[in-house]
């Protein structure tokens, strides 16, 4: 009995990796489109066109809801 409840932690250990995996690549895919968005977005405010910088500050949001999410189930993944 004990094998299988030991069995059954480390299955639910995976689960969660798994889970903070995905929302890890969200963060990375946050950073991405941020980063970019910021750039361009620099470039195009010289002309007085607003609308990439604005586009990188709202990917800012998702970017840190996603790191969060994403360590602290990699952090319960390894801790508990």
């Amino acid at each position: 009995m004990v094998q299988l409840e030991q069995q059954l932690i480390i299955t639910m250990n995976k689960e969660k990796l798994i889970k903070g995996g995905m929302w890890l690549s969200g963060f990375t895919f946050s950073i991405l489109i941020s980063s970019v968005s910021f750039f361009q977005g620099f470039k195009m405010m010289r002309d007085g066109s607003y609308l990439l910088f604005i586009i990188g500050i709202l990917f800012l949001f998702p970017l840190f809801y996603c790191a969060f999410k994403g360590f602290k189930l990699v952090l319960e993944a390894i801790f508990d």
